[in-house]
């Protein structure tokens, strides 16, 4: 049986030993034909299968690309949350009642840098607002001891509504205006439609009976809406 092969010029049949293609005259050297005509063959089958190890790659790199974006979030929680994890201990632990614990009023002072308000005032009362007046608008902050018994210390807003008030019931912050609540020890929206702009936690420190508030912090405070 003929063998039959293709010419590499313009693919026409021709049979082995033909020196010259009868359709496009292109010279055929021994066995060149079926030579080409493999190389033909493999680089079609090679180009055939590209695209879908390129598609291939590029769905693995997207997967794990996906993959490590959910990695950081889970393991990197809110502004929130990385400024009240850092905030100091200062009893073992609190648990407030189920009816509403209003804030005090309290006046605090500035000292070299330092807005201060008494560490004992603070755990006497569990929930405190006071203010900080500087060469820009009156700020209104606030603090309280969480159920782990760190001080927190915050812009006193609830932001999209504008209030300034709020009240501690069972592990709960609520605001005292639209009734958005948060849970207490860590900011995180429990519900309400101001959810995503709880009280602004601002870093503080405690030394010797001293809750102590860098005065930059919040006279650089600026609102998030």
């Amino acid at each position: 049986m003929t063998n039959v092969n293709y010419c590499p010029q313009c693919g026409h049949k021709v049979n082995n030993g033909v020196k010259f293609c009868p359709d496009c005259g292109h010279r055929l050297l021994g066995s060149s034909v079926k030579d080409n005509h493999q190389k033909i063959h493999k680089r079609e089958k090679i180009l055939s299968k590209s695209p879908s190890k390129f598609k291939t790659t590029n769905i693995v790199l997207s997967i794990g690309f996906i993959g490590v974006i959910l990695i950081y979030f889970i393991t990197t929680g809110s502004k929130e949350n990385e400024i009240i994890k850092k905030q100091p201990k200062v009893i073992n632990s609190i648990e407030y009642p189920s009816s509403p614990t209003q804030m005090s009023t309290i006046q605090s002072k500035v000292e070299s840098g330092k807005i201060i308000i008494p560490l004992e005032v603070v755990k006497n009362n569990k929930f405190v607002k006071f203010s900080y007046t500087g060469s820009g608008p009156v700020v209104p902050l606030l603090a309280y001891i969480s159920e782990e018994g760190k001080v927190i210390t915050a812009i006193s807003m609830c932001e999209p509504c504008n209030s300034t008030t709020f009240h501690i019931k069972g592990d709960e912050l609520i605001c005292n205006s639209c009734g958005t609540t948060w849970d207490l020890n860590n900011m995180d929206a429990i519900s309400g439609s101001c959810g995503k702009y709880p009280p602004d936690p601002i870093p503080s420190i405690v030394t010797g009976n001293e809750i102590q508030i860098d005065v930059s912090s919040v006279a650089n405070w600026q609102r998030r809406i």
